[in-house]
C-alpha cells in the first residue's frame, strides 16, 4: 500500500501544490528534476566506476590468488609472526587497487595471534551450484552448464540440475542427457525433480531451489562434508558463470572475517544472445546491466539478485529460501537481515554472470514476456511490508537505525522506479495546466502560446529572408502584430515582468535544457553497452550494429511502457490486494544459428532411464 501511495502521491502533491500556490508547485517539480538530475549524474559516475572495477578484477588470476592465500595462512598457522610483505606471492603482489589495499588489510589481520586458526584454508571450500530450470530448451541450459565445465576447479564442483516435474517428460529426458554430457567434467551431478503440488509452495524458483538444497544437505551428509565447508551457488538455467567466479567467491569468503553472515552476488550482465534479441528488451536489458554495475559500487544497497552465493550452513539455519514469495532472491536479503539480527551483508564479485536478454518465439510474445518479466521483478515493493513490519515490532532484534535506513532506500528504490519517468516527462507541465486552469493573460499557458505564436512568426521571417523564399507578404505583419488585436485582447494577454505564471511558463525550457544535459548520461550507457556487447555472431549482419545504436531513440518509450508500467502495475496489485500467487516464468529461446546442434529429439534418451546423481 505505501509504495502506491508515495507514487501516486507525488504527481498529486504536484498538482496540490500548484492549486495552493503556483511557486510552490513550480519549485516543487523544480526540486524534483534537480534531485533526479544529481542521481542520473551521480548513476552515470557509479556505472563507470563499477565497469572500471569489472575490468580489472577480470584480468585478476583468481585462481592463483586463492591458491597464495592459503599458503599466506598455512605459513602464519605454522611459524613465528611473518611479514606482510613475505606472505605475498606473484599474483597477490600483482593485485590492482582496491583489491590490493582489501588484501592487504586481510593479511594484517591474519597476522594477528590466533587469527590464522579461524580463517578456512581455500581448498576446503566445497562449491554446490543449484541451477534452476522449469522447461527450458537444451539449447539454452547446455551453454550454462558448459561455462561450469570451464570454470577454474569445476573438477571440485556438486553441480545440482533443480527442474521441476511441470516441466513433464521433455524436461526429464534433458535432465538425462544433461548428466550424460556433463558429469564428467564434476566432482558430483545430481538432477533433482521438485515434484508439483506440494503444500505450503508457490510454485517457483524459491521452492525449487530449497528442495533441492534439501537433497544437497542429505547428499553432503551422507559424504559426512560439514556445512561449514560449503558454499552454494543458485543460478538460473540461462546464466554463464566467468570462468574465475567460484575461485574469486573462495577468496573472498576466506578474506570476510563474519563470513558465514555474508552472501556474494556476482554482476549479472544480460547479454548473451543480444545481437538477436529485438530492440526494445535490448533497451531495457541495457537498462539492467547498467543498474547492476552501478549495484556493486554501493555496498550499502547491495542486495541479492539473481545468481549469488551463500554458505550452506547459514542456509540451513534460516530454512533456505522463502517458498511463497515471487521474488526469491532479494526477499532473501531480508530474509537474512533479520534472521541475523541485522549482522548481514552481500560481498561484491566483480565479475560477470551474464544472461539472456528476453527473447521469445515472437516479437509479440518477446516483449509480452519482457513485461511480465519486469512485473515480476517490480513486485518486490512486497518487501516494503516485510521490513516494516519487523522495524517498528516491539522484539526488534536489529539496529533500528541502520534498518531503518535500509527501509528508506528500498521504499526509495520502488517509488522512483514508479514515478521518476512520468514526472521528468509531463511533470514540467504539472504547473502549466494547473495554473491556466483560471484563464487570462497572465496564465502560464497563455504565456506559451503567446512565446510559441512570436517565435513561429519570427521563424517564417527568417526563412523568407534567408532563403529568399516568398511565402506571403503577411509574413512581417504577422511577425509584427504577434497577439496584436483590439486593446481588450492586448490588456489580457499582457503579463506582468515576473510572475509565478512566468515563472511556470519557463519550466518547460528548463527541464528541456536538465534533460539534454542527462543526455550524457544516456551516452555514457551507449558506451558502456557498446563495450559490454560481444562479438557479433558471424551469421549476424553487420547492419544489425546500426540498429544496436538506433535502438536508443526508443529509451523514453521503455523506461514509460515498460519500467514505469510494471512498477505500477505491480504496487497497484499490492494497493488493492490482488497479491500474485503464481510465478509466471519467463519465456526463454535460443536464437537461431546455423550452426545450431542436431534437434533433441535426435539425442533424446529413454524417458525410463533414471534420472539421479553421478560421480
Amino acid at each position: 500500500m505505501l509504495p502506491a501511495m508515495l507514487s501516486l502521491g507525488v504527481p498529486l502533491a504536484a498538482i496540490l501544490l500548484s492549486l495552493v500556490d503556483l511557486r510552490i508547485g513550480v519549485l516543487f517539480v523544480a526540486a524534483f528534476i534537480a534531485l533526479t538530475l544529481v542521481r542520473a549524474v551521480r548513476g552515470g559516475v557509479d556505472a563507470l566506476r563499477g565497469f572500471r572495477r569489472m575490468r580489472l578484477a577480470v584480468r585478476v588470476d583468481w585462481a592463483a590468488v586463492a591458491v597464495e592465500t592459503e599458503g599466506a595462512v598455512r605459513r602464519v598457522r605454522a611459524g613465528p609472526k611473518v611479514p606482510v610483505a613475505q606472505l605475498l606471492g606473484p599474483a597477490t603482489r600483482a593485485l590492482p587497487e582496491p583489491f590490493a589495499r582489501a588484501h592487504h588489510a586481510f593479511l594484517r589481520r591474519l597476522a594477528a595471534p590466533g587469527a590464522a586458526d579461524a580463517v578456512p584454508l581455500p581448498s576446503e571450500l566445497v562449491h554446490a551450484v543449484i541451477v534452476a530450470a522449469y522447461n527450458e530448451p537444451f539449447e539454452v541450459i547446455e551453454p550454462s552448464l558448459r561455462s561450469l565445465a570451464a570454470s577454474s576447479g569445476a573438477e571440485r564442483l556438486v553441480v545440482v540440475f533443480a527442474y521441476e516435474e511441470r516441466g513433464g517428460a521433455a524436461m526429464r529426458e534433458r535432465a538425462v542427457r544433461l548428466r550424460h554430457a556433463f558429469a564428467p567434467h564434476f566432482a558430483a551431478f545430481l538432477a533433482v525433480e521438485h515434484p508439483a503440488g506440494l503444500p505450503d509452495e508457490i510454485a517457483g524458483k524459491g521452492a525449487n531451489i530449497t528442495y533441492a538444497a534439501r537433497r544437497l544437505r542429505t547428499w553432503l551428509q551422507l559424504r559426512e562434508i560439514a556445512p561449514t565447508d560449503v558454499m552454494v551457488t543458485t543460478l538460473d538455467c540461462d546464466n554463464r558463470v566467468h570462468p574465475h567466479y567460484f575461485a574469486n567467491v573462495t577468496y573472498a569468503f576466506v578474506r570476510d572475517a563474519d563470513r558465514a553472515r555474508r552472501s556474494y552476488q556476482p554482476i549479472s550482465t544480460f547479454v548473451n544472445n543480444l545481437w538477436h534479441a529485438p530492440a526494445p528488451t535490448r533497451v531495457v536489458a541495457a537498462g539492467n546491466t547498467l543498474w547492476n554495475l552501478i549495484s556493486t559500487v554501493r555496498p550499502f544497497t547491495l542486495r541479492n539478485f539473481a545468481s549469488h552465493s551463500q554458505p550452506m550452513d547459514a542456509l540451513i539455519d534460516m530454512d533456505y529460501w522463502s517458498r511463497r514469495t515471487i521474488v526469491e532472491d532479494g526477499h532473501q536479503y531480508w530474509r537474512s537481515y533479520f534472521h541475523f539480527d541485522g549482522r548481514y551483508g552481500v560481498t561484491p564479485i566483480h565479475l560477470p554472470v551474464s544472461q539472456d536478454a528476453v527473447l521469445g518465439a515472437s516479437l509479440a510474445r518477446t516483449l509480452r514476456a519482457q513485461f511480465t518479466q519486469l512485473c515480476r521483478w517490480a513486485y518486490g515493493a512486497s518487501d516494503i511490508a516485510f521490513v516494516g513490519v519487523r522495524l517498528f515490532a516491539k522484539d526488534r532484534r536489529a539496529p533500528f537505525g541502520g534498518t531503518l535506513a535500509r527501509f528508506a532506500a528500498l521504499l526509495d528504490s520502488h517509488v522512483t522506479l514508479a514515478c521518476v519517468a512520468p514526472m521528468v516527462a509531463f511533470g514540467a507541465w504539472i504547473p502549466i495546466v494547473v495554473g491556466s486552469l483560471s484563464g487570462g493573460a497572465g496564465t502560464p499557458l497563455a504565456m506559451l502560446l503567446r512565446e510559441a505564436g512570436s517565435a513561429s512568426a519570427n521563424g517564417a521571417a527568417w526563412a523568407t529572408h534567408a532563403l529568399g523564399i516568398p511565402v506571403s507578404s503577411a509574413v512581417e505583419a504577422v511577425r509584427a502584430s504577434a497577439f496584436a488585436g483590439s486593446a481588450h485582447w492586448n490588456d489580457r494577454f499582457a503579463a506582468p515582468p515576473f510572475s509565478a505564471a512566468q515563472l511556470a511558463a519557463e519550466l518547460p525550457g528548463m527541464v528541456g535544457t536538465a534533460q539534454r544535459f542527462a543526455l550524457l548520461g544516456v551516452a555514457v550507457t551507449i558506451v558502456l553497452t557498446m563495450l559490454l556487447t560481444p562479438r557479433r555472431p558471424a551469421h549476424v549482419s553487420p547492419m544489425r550494429g546500426l540498429g544496436m545504436l538506433a535502438q536508443w531513440v526508443l529509451l523514453p518509450a521503455t523506461l514509460l511502457c515498460y519500467n514505469t508500467a510494471s512498477a505500477v502495475v505491480s504496487q497497484y496489485r499490492l494497493l488493492v490486494g490482488a497479491y500474485r500467487e503464481h510465478f509466471e516464468v519467463t519465456e526463454k529461446r535460443a536464437p537461431a544459428s546455423p550452426r545450431a546442434s542436431c534437434t533433441e529429439s535426435e539425442h533424446a534418451l529413454p524417458v525410463r532411464e533414471r534420472v539421479g546423481e553421478s560421480h
